[in-house]
């Protein structure tokens, strides 16, 4: 049994991850459920088991990022990661994404729904 703890909130974000093993792309990923610490990676066809060490490729508004991280659990659906070093920076480039105005395609879609 693992003892997960988490010292910082988690957000609901959505961010596409590239996964990096042994210095070579490995696959990609939709990053949720982000925080400081971690984050949980949404996979398809693909388990990878607790303890893997990885690298994280992404980009936020401000920056590319590249982080290692290990991987403290799976299911079918995808893998929780924590990052080496916490990175409370990576929250506010996220707000910067959330703050970010909708494209008109988003916004059209979005009234679409809203008038339904």
């Amino acid at each position: 049994m693992t003892v997960e703890r988490r010292y910082y909130y988690r957000q609901p974000h959505e961010l596409q991850v590239h996964l990096r093993y042994r210095n070579r792309h490995f696959s990609s990923a939709t990053g949720r459920n982000l925080s400081a610490e971690g984050m949980f990676l949404e996979l398809q066809n693909l388990t990878l088991p607790s303890g893997t060490l990885i690298e994280l490729e992404f980009q936020t508004p401000d920056r590319a990022w590249r982080l290692p991280a290990l991987v403290v659990h799976h299911h079918s659906g995808g893998i929780g990661v924590v990052f080496r070093d916490p990175q409370p920076q990576l929250l506010g480039s996220l707000d910067l994404l959330s703050s970010l105005p909708l494209p008109p395609s988003a916004l059209t879609a979005a009234s679409r729904a809203h008038a339904l």
